[in-house]
This record gives structure tokens, C-alpha cells and sequence, in this order.
């Protein structure tokens, strides 16, 4: 082990891998090997399908801030199509740089928006020219001197941009946002690094996936844990904001703070931040997407440190259980299965403007 240091100084990251993972840093002067690649046209319009096969649940889709795409994937004039919070979206990028999300079918006659071509700050339909600000609302039919119907509108979401991805707030009733997604320090800090992008796809509901945070007697049959942390977590709930901060052996914490159903910021101080997006592709489906920044001493630990995560110990996991879980209303608790219910009764809020009868 390494070096004992001064009583009260704040341990280095190395330190802080060698305490967690029993052996010293690797020789962190590694050097990159530089992947060569052809050059590829690159399409304007393209689409992102899921590999999962379609799929219902008796749960809805929560409403929230979600991802649509990570930001560096999204060009001045690209259109991209895919599924997400159980509807067809369009989203571009606008020549002045705007990203916009739209319902995928021209209410003209139904053509997909995903074949369209952005001009400026709009995007026209392949099929007949109708041309969409980016509020949605038709602003030009190109042959017909008529005045353009009030309903010729599109549904739009508001979007916003933050760290590496493009948000849009869902809402089943088209409410205004109820909270905002902060911004991550790590990811501007020059110390830290770049992200280090993880995407997946799961077959789980959004509710099922985030119970497993204050599931605590999963953690020791799961995922190996030697004891059940019931005595070293705390849960937080306030709006719609919750956190749960955990005690780890040698003083170290382990934080997640969460800001509604779809974003997760979390870090193991000094170590390891991670920004956990998840956005349902329908009720029963959900698309992953996950930022890790590092101290720059650590990069060349960057993989395993992801592996730790998401790896056969971490995440999948969960991923066999989630996919055969039969969700129940009322579970069967005792004492020793951790504050679910109290969970769920703050996760009710994200349903506003569903039909939850079916629940």
C-alpha cells in the first residue's frame, strides 16, 4: 500500500484507486495509440432504431428531462429519427445551432419529418415542402398563396443543452418544466477528463431501473456485496430532486443525486464522476447513455473504472432481472427491504397527466 500521508490532507487520487482496488496506479504515462480510419460520407439525415422488439408495461412513461442524443453527434443541418418516450421524434440541429425535437410526422399528410431538410432555423418536409419553425408551427406551404392554417403545427419540446447532451422535456400533458438539470463541474474542470461515452439498451421500465437505488438487500445478492447497506445509506427526497449518499469502508462516500426520472449525477470524490442519462424508449424499453469523467492521472484507468460499473458485477447485473421482473403494485415487504414504498410514493409525482388506471 502506499504511503502514509498526514492526518487531515486530502488523499490523492492515486491514493484513493490504491485504497478501493488494493494495487497501485498503473504507469499513468501511457501513450495513446493514434486509430487510423478512411474518410466516410457522413448522412445529414439518419436514423437510430432500437434492437429491442417493442414493449408495454403497466407502467407509464414518467415525465421529465431526458437525452435524446449526446451534443458532438448532432451537426448544424442534421435530422435524426428515433423512438423515445413512446413516440416517433425528429431531432435537428438548426444552421444558427439551436438542436430541436419534434414529433416525427408532418400533420399535412403524414410523411416522416426524419426525410426532411433543415434551411436556417426550419425544417421542410420531403413530401409536399410544408416548412416548420422551430416552435413547430408551419411558416411556409410553397404552393399555395393561401393563408397557412393556425393547426398547420407540428408538436415541438423544449430543449436545452448541457455537458455533452441534448435534452427535451416530456410531459403527458404538455406542462412547462418543473426543474432544471444542473450543470456537472467536472466537465469543464481542465483537471478532468473528457467524456468517456457508455450507451446501452435495456429491457426495463424507467421506475423499475431507479428502485434499485433504495433496494438495499439487493446490493448483497446481486451484486456481491458483503453486507446489506441499510445502516450507511441515506436517502433524500426534495421535489423532484433525490439523493442517496453512502458510507464506504476507509471514509470514502459514494454520491447520486438525481434530478427527476431521467438524470443522475454521481462520484466517488476524487475518483469518478459520472453523469447516468436514461430515457425510455417506450413503457417497457429504456436507451442508456453515460458520461465518465476522470482526474487526468487516472485516464489510463478510464476503461476498467467503467467496467467496475457497468461490467458483470455492476450493472448487468441487474440486467437478467429487470428483463423477467413482473412489476407488483403492492410487494410484499419486510422489514430490512429499505424505504420502496416511500420511494415510489415521491416517484408518483412524475406520472401528472397520465392515464395510470392501467396501474
Amino acid at each position: 500500500m502506499g504511503q502514509a500521508r498526514d492526518n487531515g490532507a486530502t488523499p490523492s487520487a492515486a491514493e484513493i484507486y490504491e485504497q478501493l482496488e488494493g494495487r497501485a496506479l498503473p504507469d499513468l504515462a501511457k501513450t495513446k495509440a493514434a486509430a487510423a480510419s478512411s474518410p466516410t460520407k457522413r448522412l445529414k439525415n439518419r436514423r437510430i432504431s432500437s434492437s429491442l422488439p417493442p414493449r408495454s408495461h403497466v407502467l407509464p412513461v414518467p415525465n421529465g428531462w431526458y437525452t435524446i442524443i449526446g451534443s458532438a453527434e448532432l451537426l448544424a443541418g442534421d435530422v435524426v429519427s428515433l423512438t423515445a418516450v413512446d413516440r416517433d421524434l425528429v431531432v435537428f440541429r438548426d444552421d444558427t445551432g439551436v438542436a430541436r425535437v419534434f414529433d416525427a410526422h408532418c400533420p399535412h399528410m403524414g410523411a416522416h419529418l426524419g426525410g426532411g431538410r433543415v434551411i436556417g432555423e426550419t425544417l421542410r418536409c420531403r413530401f409536399h415542402g410544408w416548412t416548420y419553425n422551430g416552435d413547430g408551427q408551419c411558416v411556409e406551404i410553397p404552393y399555395c398563396d393561401a393563408r397557412i392554417p393556425p393547426k398547420a403545427q407540428v408538436r415541438s419540446y423544449r430543449t436545452q443543452e448541457r455537458d455533452g447532451f441534448v435534452y427535451f422535456w416530456f410531459h403527458a400533458a404538455d406542462a412547462a418544466p418543473t426543474y432544471e438539470v444542473p450543470a456537472v463541474a467536472e466537465v469543464t474542470d481542465e483537471t478532468w477528463t473528457d467524456a468517456h461515452v457508455w450507451e446501452f439498451e435495456v429491457v426495463a421500465a424507467l421506475q423499475e431501473m431507479a428502485e434499485n437505488n433504495v433496494d438495499y438487500a439487493h446490493f448483497k445478492f446481486v451484486h456481491g456485496r458483503e453486507m446489506i447497506p441499510m445502516d450507511i445509506s441515506e436517502l433524500s427526497l426534495d421535489g423532484p430532486c433525490s439523493s442517496v449518499v453512502e458510507r464506504l469502508p476507509g471514509g470514502m462516500t459514494f454520491e447520486r443525486n438525481s434530478y427527476g426520472p431521467g438524470v443522475a449525477v454521481l462520484r466517488f470524490p476524487g475518483l469518478m464522476t459520472f453523469v447516468a442519462t436514461t430515457t425510455p424508449i417506450d413503457r417497457g424499453n429504456c436507451r442508456l447513455r453515460w458520461h465518465f469523467h476522470f482526474p487526468k492521472e487516472m485516464e489510463a484507468m478510464a476503461g476498467d473504472l467503467v467496467l467496475s460499473v457497468t461490467g458483470a458485477y455492476g450493472f448487468q447485473a441487474d440486467v437478467p432481472i429487470w428483463r423477467d421482473l413482473k412489476y407488483r403494485q403492492r410487494p410484499m415487504l419486510v422489514k430490512g427491504d429499505g424505504p420502496i414504498m416511500e420511494y415510489r410514493r415521491w416517484y408518483a409525482q412524475f406520472y401528472e397527466g397520465n392515464d395510470q388506471t392501467d396501474r
